[in-house]
């Protein structure tokens, strides 16, 4: 189902930021329209996570440019190129926001911003439309009639965007590239990072707990219920940590935990009753992980947004992540979500697309390089998992043997 609400990511330029030198593109889109799915592979040490690391930037100093404590910008430049630190690290996105198409950009060294614009792109026509551009300390005059206009230009600091300092008057161009952030789920492959955004979605919306019980059944997990309880954390386990007291007086002394329901069977093999297992300690990591994806998953589909994920396959079991990637490419659920993944899970690859696979490697300079499956002149019918696993698209390891070294 459709959602005219639903956000995409189109394209992601980047360049002299981390290990990516000269600039690269990541096209997430058939033609103009996005793909539901959309996996990268690659090597370990590749660059992966540096994409993962840098669209993460992009939505962070959009949001938090015009901060008063953000006196220079975090500037992360290509190390092994003369002349890299003194050049800028850039960003561009094209996306889809609301049935809208804009191009946005920024280039930034540690002083500050040398290069911002904004553009939206015609749907009739197809032409990109100037909404604003700055350089080098000047605004192009017709920025004026889009809310963009000299005082708020100047009013803007250094190491501030302008989009974001427009946010401030609720400008409508700023709304759309705000409202594209909050859209945007990006999760890093740690352990338990997004747990607690799972269990606070829960309590804060307990009408979803039949749906994230759906997919925990056909993931086959065993689990028959679960609920979320809040304990006190007695005071003497907090006086006994090993914090200096400053740190425990903000220890929350409510905790939610989750217990998990599994059935208890008797010699004839019936259920008799249930018994109650706490997820952190009684559970698998691979169950604690589908159970943290839960929100980041269900929000992303039902409300058309885009979820990032790097180290997809941590924890989980080829099988559940093809079921993950299924909920995007075939499930009612997706309401015009877009699913973007790191990954080595080469099993994937036989239900992706062409258009649906990108490569990162590093070259013979130590920098990343994008390539699509679809400009390696494969055919649909080709075994992409087995022709990558035999090297002939790259981005794989180039492992020595012993006698080789």
């Amino acid at each position: 189902m459709e959602n005219a609400n639903s956000t995409r990511l189109l394209r992601f330029k980047i360049k002299n930021f981390r290990s990516f030198c000269r600039e690269q593109t990541l096209n997430f889109a058939s033609g103009d329209k996005a793909c539901k799915v959309t996996a990268i592979y690659g090597p370990n040490a590749g660059g992966k996570s540096n994409i993962t690391k840098a669209l993460s930037f992009v939505k962070w100093y959009i949001v938090h440019s015009n901060d008063a404590s953000l006196l220079q910008v975090p500037f992360d430049p290509f190390l092994f190129r003369e002349g890299s630190i003194n050049s800028p690290s850039e960003f561009e996105i094209e996306i889809v926001q609301k049935g809208r198409r804009f191009i946005y950009g920024f280039a930034v060294v540690q002083s500050g911003v040398e290069r911002e614009y904004l553009y939206e792109v015609m749907s009739r026509t197809g032409r990109a439309r100037v909404i604003f551009e700055r350089t080098n300390r000047k605004l192009n005059p017709s920025a004026e009639k889009y809310g963009f206009g000299k005082k708020l230009f100047e009013s803007t600091r250094d190491a501030s965007l302008l989009i974001t300092k427009a946010r401030e008057n609720n400008n409508e161009y700023a709304n759309q590239i705000f409202d594209w952030t909050s859209s945007l789920n990006i999760l890093f492959g740690m352990t338990n990072e997004a747990m607690q955004w799972s269990v606070q979605w829960l309590k804060e919306n307990p009408n979803m707990h039949n749906q994230v019980m759906e997919l925990t059944k056909e993931a086959d997990l065993w689990i028959r219920d679960f609920a979320l309880e809040d304990v006190e954390m007695p005071s003497e386990v907090i006086k006994n940590l090993p914090f200096i007291d400053r740190v425990k007086e903000q220890i929350p002394r409510k905790q939610t935990v989750v217990k998990t329901y599994h059935v208890v069977r008797d010699s004839k093999q019936r259920i008799i009753r249930k018994t109650v297992l706490d997820l952190f300690n009684g559970e698998s990591s691979g169950t604690q992980r589908f159970f943290e994806l839960a929100a980041p998953l269900i929000d992303t589909l039902l409300n058309g947004k885009v979820l990032y994920i790097d180290e997809f396959e941590s924890n989980l079991h080829p099988d559940i992540c093809q079921f993950i990637v299924s909920l995007f490419n075939k499930s009612p659920l997706n309401h015009g979500a877009q699913l973007i993944v790191n990954t080595h899970d080469t099993y994937l690859m036989k239900i992706l697309d062409r258009e649906e696979v990108l490569f990162v490697e590093k070259n013979h300079l130590e920098e990343s390089v994008i390539s699509a499956l679809i400009d390696k002149s494969v055919r649909d019918s080709e075994s992409f998992e087995k022709r990558y696993r035999q090297g002939l698209y790259g981005a794989k390891p180039q492992i020595k043997t012993v006698t080789e070294q």
